[in-house]
């Protein structure tokens, strides 16, 4: 029987499961589902995901702080946000932002997919 996760990649579209199941099956990084939330950890550390609702992709500010600062994320079309003052995130939606999530996430960790 597939896992909560396992049903929660099949409900995406194609390409964006690929990209989790990679993710899924990276001894380096984990993902999990949540209610709205896609997440993506880097031993450990969250890095970001994607929002299901809004299908934004977004890394966390610590995580970008740890990895190398905003000129990363920037670099491949991610905005800062400032959604509120504790809440600021670099996030992109539309099309090519899972294969610019890819690529960025990549660059920041030096660790390949």
């Amino acid at each position: 029987m597939p896992s909560s996760l396992e049903l929660a990649i099949n409900e995406l579209p194609i390409p964006v499961a690929k990209l989790f199941r990679e993710i899924h099956e990276h001894p380096d990084f984990t993902c999990a589902s949540l209610k709205i939330q896609m997440t993506v950890h880097f031993r450990g550390q969250k890095v970001g995901g994607l929002n299901r609702r809004s299908s934004e992709w977004y890394f966390s500010r610590i995580f970008v702080a740890d990895h190398g600062g905003g000129t990363i994320p920037e670099k491949h079309g991610f905005a800062k946000t400032l959604k509120r003052p504790d809440h600021e995130y670099w996030g992109r939606c539309g099309a090519g932002s899972s294969e610019a999530f890819r690529t960025a996430l990549i660059d920041m960790t030096g660790v390949s997919l």
